[in-house]
């Protein structure tokens, strides 16, 4: 828990550094990447996050997302009722909550962004039980014709935390 505190705060402290010197933080680079394959065949590349600090940033600061984009968020265990907001997210979302068996449990489609000035109290967020979390350009789950229930197809490595 101590750790996590410290993360958040070193990610507060940054922010909060860049905003009041004028600048805004830049998107996270994401090194890792898997090809995901949705129920219809169609597949798409992915962002992989898969450490406390990749899985807090997430999209936070981007200005834009390429028509076949996702991003997939990766825990080390299944959780019954995981959270996910749009804190310093600039663009609407499609979230995928996908369980331990790789299966879609709950869509959240065209989460509404945030701004810099949108109050803790009026982010957007969204539930859901999962392992894995997948962000995409809003619309797109409906591009896909995700549904509750069915399978995804990826291979990624689980982390320990």
């Amino acid at each position: 828990m101590a750790r996590r505190t410290r993360l958040i705060w070193a990610v507060s402290a940054a922010w909060a550094l860049c905003a009041a010197a004028g600048a805004t933080p830049a998107p996270q680079v994401v090194s890792r990447h898997a090809d995901l394959r949705f129920a219809s065949g169609r597949r798409i590349a992915v962002d992989v996050v898969d450490t406390p600090a990749g899985r807090e940033t997430g999209l936070m600061y981007r200005k834009s997302l390429p028509r076949d984009y996702g991003m997939l968020f990766v825990f080390p265990i299944e959780i019954g009722n995981m959270t996910f907001w749009m804190k310093n997210t600039w663009v609407s979302l499609d979230i995928v909550f996908i369980g331990a068996d790789q299966r879609i449990t709950r869509i959240h489609a065209r989460v509404r962004p945030s701004t810099e000035k949108t109050t803790d109290e009026e982010v957007a967020r969204v539930r859901g039980p999962a392992q894995y979390v997948l962000e995409l350009p809003a619309g797109a789950a409906r591009r896909y014709k995700l549904k509750v229930g069915q399978p995804l197809d990826f291979s990624v490595p689980v982390p320990e935390r």
